[in-house]
C-alpha cells in the first residue's frame, strides 16, 4: 500500500504539477539542504544497521570493517548540519564519504565470494564461454542455489558478456563491474548537475544519497545488473544536453536494451518525452540488433529463447510469488491465477499512451514519465524485486537533479506561476 500510494502521488504530480502549490512545502535552498542532509543520514544509518549476514563466508571480518566505515560516513554526514564545520572537513567530506561508499561495496563483495544467488554464476560463467570459443547462450549446468531456476543459463543481452568479461578475467568475479558502473553513474550525475547549473551544495548531497541506497551492499553482493543499465540511461540524458540533435541518446538507450530488452517501452517513452530527433528511434532499435548479430547468426533460436523467454521478460510460468512486491504476485497468491504476458503488455501500452499525452513536455519530467511506465509494467509483470525499485528510485534522482537546475539557475519572479515552477 505504501508503494502504490507513493506511485499514485507521483502520477498525480506528473499530470498536474501545480497540485504541490496547495501544500506548504519550503522551496528555498536552505530548507532543501536540511531535508537532503536528513535523508542522507538516515540512508547511511540504515546501511550500517543491515551490514553483516551469517550466510556470508567472511562476514565477521569485512562486516566489522564496513560498520566502522559507515560510522565514519555518518559522522561526516552530520557535519552538513553545521553552519561552520572545520575547513578540512568541509573541503574533503564529499570525497571521504564517496570513497567510503566505494570501499563498502568492495568489502561487501569480499565478504561473500560465493553469494547464494544464481545471478552471480550467470554473470561469472556466461562471459567466460567466449574465451573458450563457445556460445554463452548454450551455457547450462545445475544451479547450486536454484529456487525458481534449476539450472544456470545465460539470459542477458549480447552486450553483457563484453561488459563483464574484464572483471571476470581479472578477479574471477563479475561484481567489480557493477562497482565501476556505479562510480561512473555518480560522476555522470555530477556532470549532469553541472550542465544544468544545479546548486553545488545540494547536488553533493544528492550524489551521496544515490551512492548510499539503504541496501546497496546487499544489492552489490547479489550481483544485480541494474546499476549498469542505469549508467546508460544517465548517458542518454547527459548526451541530450551535450548534443541534443545527435544520435547519442538513442545509442545509449539501445546499449541498455542490449542488456535487458524488457526496458524497451519505458525507454521509448523517455525518448519521446525528451523530444529527441527521430533518428534516435532507429538507433534504439537497431543498436541491440547490431550487437546481437553474431549470436543471432550462430544460433538465433537459442539467443531469442534465453534473452526474452528465459529471462522473465515474458512470463511462461509463475515466478517468485512470495518474494515479489507487485500486484501480480498478490493476485497469484490469493487466486492462483497468473496474469498473462499479453495482458501486461496491453496495460503497459495503454498507460504509455497516457503518459505521452499527459504531463509537461519538459526534459525534467521525462524520467518521471519513464518511471511511471516502468512501475506499471513491474506491478503487473511476472515479478519485481529490490533491484528494480532501486532503479526506479534512481530515475527520480535524475529528475531531481534536472528540477534543481531548472528552478535555481534562474532568478525567481514574483508571480504564482514561477512559484509553482520552483515547487516543482
Amino acid at each position: 500500500m505504501i508503494i502504490l500510494s507513493v506511485a499514485s502521488l507521483l502520477c498525480l504530480y506528473y499530470v498536474k504539477p501545480n497540485i504541490l502549490s496547495r501544500i506548504n512545502i519550503p522551496i528555498d535552498k536552505n530548507s532543501l539542504y536540511f531535508i537532503f542532509t536528513l535523508i542522507l543520514i538516515i540512508n547511511i544509518a540504515l546501511v550500517g544497521a543491515r551490514l553483516g549476514d551469517p550466510s556470508q563466508i567472511n562476514w565477521k571480518f569485512f562486516s566489522l570493517i564496513n560498520r566502522i566505515l559507515a560510522g565514519f560516513a555518518l559522522i561526516a554526514a552530520f557535519s552538513y548540519f553545521l553552519k561552520d564545520p572545520p575547513k578540512i572537513l568541509s573541503r574533503y567530506r564529499l570525497i571521504l564519504i564517496f570513497l567510503i561508499a566505494i570501499f563498502i561495496r568492495i568489502f561487501s563483495i569480499l565478504s561473500a565470494p560465493n553469494p547464494t544467488i544464481d545471478v552471480f554464476y550467470v554473470l561469472r560463467d556466461g562471459p567466460k564461454e567466449i574465451l573458450e570459443s563457445r556460445n554463452p547462450y548454450e551455457l547450462e549446468y545445475l544451479s547450486p542455489y536454484g529456487v525458481y531456476n534449476p539450472t544456470i543459463i545465460f539470459v542477458y543481452g549480447a552486450l553483457t558478456p563484453v561488459l563483464f568479461l574484464p572483471s571476470n578475467i581479472i578477479f574471477n568475479d563479475p561484481r567489480f563491474t557493477l562497482v565501476f558502473f556505479e562510480v561512473l553513474s555518480a560522476l555522470l550525475l555530477y556532470k549532469l548537475a553541472q550542465k544544468v547549473k544545479a546548486p553545488r551544495n545540494l547536488i553533493s548531497l544528492v550524489l551521496l544519497i544515490f551512492l548510499f541506497h539503504p541496501l546497496f551492499p546487499f544489492m552489490t553482493e547479489q550481483s544485480w545488473i541494474e546499476p549498469v543499465i542505469f549508467t546508460f540511461v544517465l548517458l542518454a540524458i547527459y548526451f541530450y544536453f551535450l548534443k541534443p540533435k545527435s544520435l547519442l541518446p538513442g545509442l545509449a538507450l539501445g546499449a541498455a536494451l542490449s542488456i535487458k530488452i524488457v526496458y524497451i517501452l519505458p525507454f521509448l517513452v523517455l525518448l519521446k518525452k525528451v523530444n529527441v530527433v527521430y533518428k534516435n528511434y532507429a538507433a534504439i532499435i537497431l543498436t541491440p540488433l547490431v550487437i546481437a548479430l553474431p549470436f543471432l547468426m550462430i544460433n538465433s533460436s537459442s539467443f531469442i529463447q534465453r534473452t526474452i523467454f528465459d529471462s522473465g521478460a515474458v512470463q511462461s510460468y509463475p515466478r517468485l510469488t512470495d518474494a515479489s512486491l507487485n500486484i501480480s504476485a498478490v493476485i497469484l497468491k490469493y487466486t492462483k491465477l497468473a496474469i498473462p504476458t499479453l495482458v501486461t503488455a496491453i496495460i503497459g501500452i495503454i498507460f504509455s499512451a497516457f503518459v505521452l499525452l499527459k504531463g509537461q513536455k519538459s526534459i525534467r519530467m521525462a524520467p518521471i514519465g519513464s518511471f511511471l511506465v516502468l512501475f506499471v509494467l513491474f506491478m503487473f509483470g511476472p515479478y519485481v524485486l529490490l533491484n528494480y525499485f532501486a532503479f526506479l528510485g534512481n530515475l527520480l534522482l535524475i529528475s531531481l537533479v534536472l528540477i534543481l537546475g531548472n528552478s535555481h539557475s534562474q532568478k525567481p519572479r514574483k508571480n504564482i506561476n514561477s512559484i509553482n515552477v520552483n515547487v516543482d
